[in-house]
């Protein structure tokens, strides 16, 4: 039987036709079946292949194997040098003598070593603290044109033995009415004679205003007398100045200084060995070239100041006058200043501290912990250093001759030979220095006191800045910034300087200080809300009737500058406290109101009171009238805008009896919390409640100082306490 033939060309037919009716459906087939055959194959590796973490060992292991190997290496006989005879051998060299070549014998010292002088960079402060202080500052009663003063006859006075007459102490009008009419008469005169001048009239007139109450006190008035600076100078020993109280507020900037850093710079730019040489250095004076003068020596500070605007927004920094700010209130106190807290001695330098005025209360002014050692740098030290005097406190120890004998020396070792008592500090470091024995002349520097030969200083490592601004207002905000003033050490020494432009120029200025002093003044206004009467029930004295349901008791602090009329502008420079006052809904809180406000009285040389004052027979309280609205007229009163409180009344059902009859009974909650909303002068809303202010602590340690002061000006205007005496035991 024969084969059928194959049709190729038909089957090819049959082929293409099926690929052209089913050619996509096919190619995406054989697309889907590769996807499917790589994801496999993609999948299994993923699987089959190792951990990341087991990768990471593996390399981990084979890295140690290899240091493992490097660290037990050691050499083979193949790594031996080989024969002495063999390529390798080394060349023998003779060793020369360098001397033989050397050409500095030839030269001086100087072509080798640089010696010439160029210009330290002067250093500013790192770190600083800035504080409020409000105080009455001491001042000498000078006239407006500062060229007589007020003068006292005579010792400080004594209370009257008995009072006048026999009267005993505090037992009301002990003067006669003769010594009421001599006083006036003289301060008459004394108004009379300074009536040419706007300042004789406000010191006239307040005098007028105290004599006319002299009738109220045991007190005796001291003898006055205006004369000449010339004159008083001969009068010393029989007259003493009279004072007054002059109110002052002021920003005190405390700042430490990198003192160490800065003399090192000096030793490196000035070409000299040591801290000493540095302190017995000298350059002429910018006031007489012939004369030398410590050529590392501080000249003051720069300061520059700037404001919050009442946007948020700072204004532009506005140079300060400090030295022209402060003079005249230094002078008023006859340059007399408070002493400086022990602690900081050490690290007070002559250029760069200002003093604090002489005031009547010193607490005034913020304490050490709070300002000056506030600064960790200065504190750190003040701790090294009380450290250190433990150490020399316990080692000058007396010892036995037991505990002193050496069996190897001929006497036993004295005691304290270092010659420094128990628990005495390293003698003070003074690093104004003095003049070189050459003057500003290049020359061997003289000898620091004390130093043995080779000896150096050694300096505190920081030391303080301190500058007092007396020019603020309450409520801003201020921001300083400082630069600090040296004198060139290279000045007029043209023939020592590596340029003849660093002997130019007798001041060299840091640059300006980049930390931050701020300072925001708080009002010197506060309210409270809080029923003084409640507080002290039977012994409050002060006024206390209100309309309940319209009305809350409030008490308001102010600092005061002066009070009084304004015929008397009486100076103050401290708190008062209007104990209780009755404020309305919609009603400013500061009002006029009578109160004790302890003054400087120069007569009596003592802090009083001024009597009761009488009108048409009615005793209008103890004291005089004070206003206690904020002074600052461009800034408004806290206002009260609403309260609840302080009364409640609800109905309580109660059944008695065995009918269980209802009996209803009203009950009054007149201690219900209580609490104000004001607007306080920066247009923010406050809520008080009278429980938190009764309970402030701030608030009734302020009302307890003021009652203290104004206790101790009752006392001593009944005859009681020595002249001079202040309520601040000072």
């Amino acid at each position: 039987m024969a084969k059928a033939k194959i049709d190729f060309k038909a089957k090819g037919q049959v082929i293409a036709n099926y690929f052209k009716e089913k050619g996509e459906k096919v190619g995406l087939g054989v697309c889907l079946a590769i996807m499917v055959l790589f994801g496999s194959l993609g999948l299994w590796g993923s699987i089959s292949a190792p951990s990341p973490v087991k990768n990471a060992e593996d390399m981990k292991k084979l890295a140690d194997d290899k240091s493992q190997a490097f660290k037990r290496a050691e050499p083979g006989e193949n790594d031996n040098p080989g024969p002495e005879n063999s390529s390798t051998k080394l060349a023998a060299l003779d060793k020369l003598d360098p001397t033989a070549y050397r050409g500095r014998q030839m030269f001086s010292e100087s072509e080798f070593i640089d010696v010439k002088r160029r210009p330290p960079a002067i250093l500013t402060v790192d770190d600083a603290k800035v504080s409020l202080a409000r105080v009455a500052v001491r001042s000498l009663m000078f006239t407006k044109d500062g060229k007589s003063l007020t003068v006292i006859k005579g010792a400080a006075t004594t209370p009257m033995a008995g009072g006048a007459a026999g009267v005993p102490a505090g037992a009301g009008n002990t003067a006669t009415a003769q010594q009421k009419a001599q006083a006036i008469r003289l301060f008459a005169a004394k108004k009379n004679a300074l009536k040419a001048t706007p300042e004789g009239n406000k010191y006239a007139d307040r005098l007028i205003a105290y004599a006319r109450t002299i009738e109220f006190s045991n007190r005796k008035m001291v003898e006055p007398l205006t004369v000449t600076v010339e004159e008083f100078e001969k009068m010393k020993g029989t007259y003493r100045p009279a004072e007054q109280a002059l109110p002052l507020r002021m920003a005190i900037v405390n700042a430490s200084f990198p003192y160490k850093a800065q003399m090192e710079e000096f030793r490196n730019k000035l070409k000299l060995g040591s801290f000493s040489e540095v302190l017995n250095d000298a350059t002429a004076s910018p006031e007489d070239p012939n004369v030398g003068v410590n050529a590392f020596r501080f000249l003051g500070m720069n300061v520059e100041r700037r404001k919050k605007a009442a946007d948020g927004k700072w204004e532009e920094w506005k140079p300060l006058d400090i030295r022209g700010n402060y003079l005249p209130y230094a002078t008023s106190t006859g340059f007399g200043f408070e002493p400086e807290d022990a602690s900081i001695a050490d690290f007070i330098v002559n250029g760069l501290m200002m003093p604090k005025l002489r005031t009547f209360d010193p607490e005034h002014y913020p304490k050490a912990d709070d300002a000056e050692l506030s600064l960790v740098k200065i504190k750190s030290q003040v701790e090294e250093s009380a450290r250190k005097d433990k150490e020399k406190l316990k080692q000058s120890k007396p010892r036995t001759k037991q505990d002193t004998f050496d069996v190897f020396s001929p006497a036993p070792v004295a005691t304290g030979a270092t010659g420094e008592g128990p628990g005495m500090a390293p003698p003070a470091f003074n690093p104004t220095g003095t003049v070189g024995a050459g003057g500003f002349v290049p020359g061997a520097p003289a000898m620091m006191p004390g130093l043995a030969q080779g000896q150096d200083v050694e300096p505190a490592v920081h030391n303080l800045v301190r500058f007092i601004d007396v020019d603020i207002q309450p409520g801003e905000t201020y921001e300083y910034r400082v630069q600090i003033r040296m004198g060139n050490p290279n000045y007029k020494r043209t023939k020592d300087v590596a340029s003849p432009a660093y002997a130019e120029g007798a001041e060299l200025l840091s640059e300006w200080s980049k930390v931050p002093i701020i300072l925001s003044l708080p009002e010197e206004q506060s309210c409270y809300l809080v029923d003084q009467r409640k507080e002290d029930e039977k012994s409050f004295k002060g006024l206390y009737s209100e309309d309940s349901k319209r009305q809350v008791p409030m008490q308001i602090h102010k600092w005061f500058l002066n009070t009084g009329a304004a015929t008397q502008n009486l100076s103050v420079g401290d708190w008062a406290v209007a104990e209780r006052v009755s404020v309305f809904r919609g009603e400013f809180v500061g009002r006029q109101v009578i109160a004790k406000i302890p003054l400087w009285i120069y007569f009596f040389e003592g802090f009083g009171l001024l009597p009761p004052k009488f009108t048409k027979g009615v005793k209008t309280g103890d004291g005089i009238l004070v206003d206690f609205s904020p002074d600052r007229k461009d800034r408004p009163d806290f206002l009260l805008v609403d309260f609840e409180g302080p009364e409640y009344t609800h109905e309580r059902v109660k059944s008695v009896g065995p009918d269980a009859r209802q009996v209803i009974s009203k009950v009054e909650d007149r201690d219900r919390m209580i609490e104000v909303y004001i607007i306080n002068p920066l247009g923010q809303l406050e809520v008080h409640n009278i429980v938190s202010d009764r309970e402030n602590d701030y608030r009734k340690s302020m009302l307890e100082s003021y009652r203290i002061r104004v206790k101790k000006a009752e006392d001593f205007m009944r005859g009681g306490g020595p002249g001079g005496a202040s309520p601040f035991g000072s």
